[in-house]
């Protein structure tokens, strides 16, 4: 991969643009003298509605992770920042990719990039990211298809109003090695011109762990005049690291193989023969244009590209001698995914009166193409790894013959919404809103070079509605009760059967009720309680031998609870806090494996995350907090279960006008614990890190 010529061309291409100040969908927290609190930046979350209304009067859950956050944990991965949210359970992805279940339910394709679908399997960077939100429950009424449990959003850093140059960098004492920038310039008084990006050169805790990463993304903002702004962004990530799907289950103890935890089941020479390479490049062009006061124009088009080339250990596991001796079969296999993708959202939003009542209205249509390609290569190679002595093989890269898989993706979706804000009196308000959404998806194997199979080419579409109800008996206090509807294709499934093209979506029915509180102007507490329901999941036909068709008879329910509290409990004392509470069964099932009444994967039915920040003086803070769950299962088979932990991190940090010093130590109880493990299968436990220490200095000129 040529990185270092891309690199180059991407900045002196966005560079001879120009550009100011944006009015963006989902809008970014700017980097001012006057800043913002920890509550402002988090009640200021955008993504439920896309940033038309108040926070408050959104009948919905939104957990936001801000910038000065990330900065203080020095968290530079999507799971490291989703910690900072409950009722999310984390999965190894194939050691591929980020990936990660809300409120029970897989959400593998649900991630977004400044309200743009980012489906493609890579591990984000967060170089380039201003914060994340995490929207709780189905979004199907504003982003179409999805999962249950909410998406993620990443917002990403834009032009600002003043000058930044800064570089930081980053070391831990189990192998990080990282560097980050982020220059913002003013061109003119009409343009503005941001560069951020990351350079990673890191080793880790487990033996043969690797991660080397590049980032660079520019973006150049221009005030065409005072009612017109154009934001032109680019983004460019190289992420090659080792696959490490961490431990399958012993099936005669029903939990993780208890090894060395360092210990890695592949190849000795990983980096050549056990790797996961990801390139991903993206552009996005947004128009801002205001009528008047009351009325806005917001367009955006969006083109994504992604290569996959990952070699991965797979592990059969299996006992001798009455479980006296064990042993490990580990095989490779070498797959290639190729992706790419266009979009396009036109919106128009204002307010206007019918008599005495109120109407904020958002107008939308949204049309998007994906092409994706996907090749396995299998090998007959195989290694056995005695576990009480283990000598981990060389292996030599799987020749690229004739694949085992070998399937085309292709899909378009074309969609027009609808939400409008109805304020019947001062303290009564009705959100109402529709989605209709056009999808066409077609999957083909090329089976040789002369035979090929199509295993669906079929047109959903659907209505996806939402109403709430929210009610301010005071200025400071909200309550809301709210329904949603979405649906997800079977598609999404990533499994392949014989009948998929006659099978319809899952459809899902989600009911909430809360309440939001600024008890003061600076401190907020949030709770609600939910009950989903997903039917129509997809199952293996217990009637059919083969094994090569499928019934839609699952069906999986989750009722809870989450309580969050965010800001400023004194001038000194910042706080950011949450608790879930989940109870996430298989209601409806066919499967014996699957018998109803199981628990759903990664769903621990308590979990919880404090991080409170203590300021002595102007310049140097103290922090704690952390992350406790209870017990979870690996899949819904709930055969293999991961016991519950809890992680302790402490933080402080010093800083001065010209430069930042931030000291973390992570897991001060040097707890032993299993941090994610597969999802679909029991397999794939992954080991937390034991107590290590972070360093990172950054500084500005």
């Amino acid at each position: 991969m040529k990185k270092n010529f891309l690199l180059i061309s991407i900045i002196s291409s966005i560079s001879s643009l120009g550009y100011s100040e944006q009015v963006s969908s989902l809008a970014t927290i700017q980097v001012k003298s006057d800043k913002k609190s920890l509550k402002q930046e988090i009640t200021q979350a955008s993504t439920a509605t896309k940033g038309t209304l108040d926070i408050k009067d959104v009948p919905q859950t939104v957990n936001v992770i801000p910038q000065e956050i990330l900065k203080e944990q020095a968290v530079t991965s999507m799971q490291g920042a989703l910690q900072n949210v409950t009722g999310v359970g984390f999965s190894t992805g194939d050691g591929q990719r980020d990936q990660v279940s809300i409120r029970g339910f897989n959400s593998i394709y649900d991630s977004y990039v400044d309200g743009f679908r980012d489906d493609a399997m890579y591990f984000r960077d967060l170089s380039n990211t201003e914060r994340i939100e995490v929207l709780k429950g189905p979004a199907s009424v504003l982003y179409g298809r999805g999962s249950p449990g909410g998406l993620i959003n990443r917002v990403t850093k834009k032009p600002i109003d003043h000058a930044l140059h800064e570089i930081s960098l980053i070391g831990s004492t189990i192998g990080q090695r990282r560097s980050e920038f982020d220059f913002n310039q003013l061109l003119s008084n009409q343009l503005k011109f941001r560069l951020t990006g990351a350079v990673e050169n890191s080793g880790g805790y487990r033996n043969e762990f690797f991660l080397t990463r590049q980032a660079v993304a520019p973006s150049i903002e221009w005030d065409i005049s005072d009612q017109t702004k154009l934001l032109v962004q680019a983004d460019y990530l190289h992420d090659n690291r080792l696959a490490d799907q961490g431990f399958p289950m012993n099936p005669m103890t029903h939990k993780p193989l208890a090894l060395d935890p360092k210990v890695y089941l592949g190849p000795a020479n990983g980096k050549e023969a056990a790797n996961t390479d990801t390139e991903v490049k993206s552009a996005t062009v947004t128009l801002d244009h205001r009528f008047n006061d009351i009325w806005k124009y917001h367009g955006i088009l969006h083109a994504y590209s992604y290569s996959l080339d990952r070699q991965l250990p797979n592990s059969a596991y299996s006992s001798a001698d009455k479980g006296k001796t064990y042993n490990l079969s580990i095989s490779p296999s070498h797959r290639f995914r190729n992706e790419k993708g266009i979009a396009t959202q036109q919106e128009v939003s204002g307010k206007f009166n019918t008599a005495s009542i109120e109407h904020n209205i958002l107008i939308g249509l949204e049309v998007n193409h994906q092409n994706k390609d996907d090749k396995v290569f299998s090998s007959s190679l195989s290694s056995n790894l005695q576990l009480n002595n283990i000598i981990l093989p060389i292996w030599t890269p799987i020749p690229t013959g004739t694949p085992t898989t070998n399937s085309k993706n292709n899909s378009t979706n074309e969609a027009i919404y609808l939400q409008d804000l109805i304020g019947i009196t001062p303290q009564f308000k009705m959100l109402v809103g529709a989605r209709y959404d056009s999808l066409d998806q077609k999957r083909s194997t090329l089976l040789t070079k002369t035979n090929s199979k199509t295993y669906y080419n079929r047109t959903d579409r659907k209505v996806s509605p939402r109403i709430g109800l929210v009610y301010e008996p005071l200025d400071n206090l909200s309550l809301y009760t709210s329904y949603n509807q979405s649906f997800q294709p079977l598609s999404d499934a990533l499994a392949v059967y014989n009948n998929l093209a006659s099978l319809q979506p899952t459809q899902t029915k989600s009911y909430e009720v809360g309440a939001k509180w600024d008890i003061t102007s600076d401190y907020n507490v949030a709770l609600s309680i939910f009950n989903t329901t997903q039917n129509n999941i997809l199952q293996l036909d217990p009637n059919d031998p083969t094994k090569q068709t499928a019934v839609i008879a699952g069906e999986q329910r989750t009722k809870g609870l989450e309580i969050s509290t965010v800001g400023q409990i004194t001038d000194k004392l910042s706080i950011l806090a949450g608790y879930a509470y989940l109870d996430s069964k298989i209601t409806k099932s066919v499967l014996l494996t699957v018998p109803v009444g199981s628990s759903a994967a990664l769903s621990p039915k308590h979990s919880a995350n404090l991080w409170a920040k203590y300021k002595l003086n102007d310049n140097l803070y103290v922090a704690i907090g952390g992350r406790t769950q209870t017990d979870q299962y690996a899949s819904s088979t709930n055969q293999l279960k991961l016991p519950g932990y809890t992680v302790v991190n402490a933080a402080i940090g010093y800083s001065k006008e010209n430069y930042d010093i931030g000291v973390n130590l992570n897991n001060l109880l040097n707890r032993h614990y299993f941090a994610s493990a597969h999802g679909l299968a029991d397999q794939g436990a992954l080991i937390g890190n034991p107590i290590n220490g972070q360093l990172t200095l950054r500084y500005r000129f």
